[in-house]
């Protein structure tokens, strides 16, 4: 790998802690493409390697807890500069055969996937299901 040396290794940045069950939230910001997935797995995939390896993967967060920041309202109104979002659930993700890494600060995972061509992607896709709009988008951080 010609940039290697030029990754973060991603492996001290991942949280010791369960992944999330089946019926958890996972929240996608803004309108998903395949463009954008590739754009997003690749700049990953230039940023960070896993235990030595080329890693492709995509940013999501998941709604942990029922109150405070990693609710569902929390991650909402954290993306509230997003008109739309993509809440499909942990378990959807998990059985496209995406594995999601509980990585850098709580709630934040990164959705391992193969490669960022258009089959990988186009699964990706399609597991993070429709758009759905944002009920904070438009009303600023904090404000209810």
């Amino acid at each position: 790998m010609s940039n290697a040396g030029h990754r973060q290794e991603l492996r001290p940045h991942l949280r010791d802690e369960q992944v999330p069950g089946d019926s958890v939230i996972v929240v996608r910001g803004g309108p998903a493409s395949l463009a954008t997935l590739a754009t997003h797995a690749r700049r990953t995939h230039d940023a960070l390697m896993l235990d030595g390896q080329s890693l492709w993967g995509v940013s999501v967060f998941c709604a942990l807890d029922d109150i405070r920041p990693s609710s569902l309202d929390g991650l909402l109104r954290r993306f509230a500069s997003y008109r739309v979002v993509h809440l499909p659930r942990a378990g959807q993700l998990r059985a496209a055969r995406f594995e999601l890494l509980p990585s850098f600060g709580r709630p934040h995972f990164t959705v391992r996937v193969g490669d960022d061509g258009p089959v990988e992607l186009g699964r990706l896709f399609e597991a993070l299901g429709r758009e759905e709009p944002n009920p904070y988008h438009g009303r600023g951080p904090g404000r209810r």
